[in-house]
């Protein structure tokens, strides 16, 4: 069975806390892959960061959706239906970019024999 869940720790308002990321869904992916062969550069940061601020947006939101925070109280969803399911992370971009690559790096591993996580 592959898998298709990480955890990922990360500084959050200097604090540690524990992420679990999903790869995106076929669709997603496919989308993904879309972008990625009109890119015209390999560096997913770039690419990420060239893109007109709705797709960025879009991208952001997607991901944010396959990333929960790992709380005491049990897993929370970063983002989903409702909006934001941690509100603190609402006005934290530097996190948010960060999940979302991420999401975006575990979803392409091993599809590109060079791809790995950004960080």
């Amino acid at each position: 069975m592959r898998d298709t869940t990480k955890k990922l720790p990360l500084k959050v308002g200097g604090a540690d806390l524990d992420f679990r990321i999903t790869k995106l869904d076929a669709f997603s992916g496919a989308r993904l892959l879309k972008v990625l062969s009109r890119a015209e550069t390999d560096d997913l940061r770039a690419l990420m960061l060239s893109l007109p601020d709705y797709e960025l947006e879009d991208w952001m939101k997607t991901c944010l959706r396959h990333a929960e925070a790992l709380l005491p109280a049990g897993p929370v969803r970063v983002y989903g239906p409702d909006g934001w399911g941690l509100p603190d992370l609402e006005h934290d971009g530097w996190t948010c970019l960060k999940l979302t690559l991420e999401v975006l790096a575990w979803t392409l591993e091993g599809f590109f024999p060079e791809s790995g996580p950004p960080s």
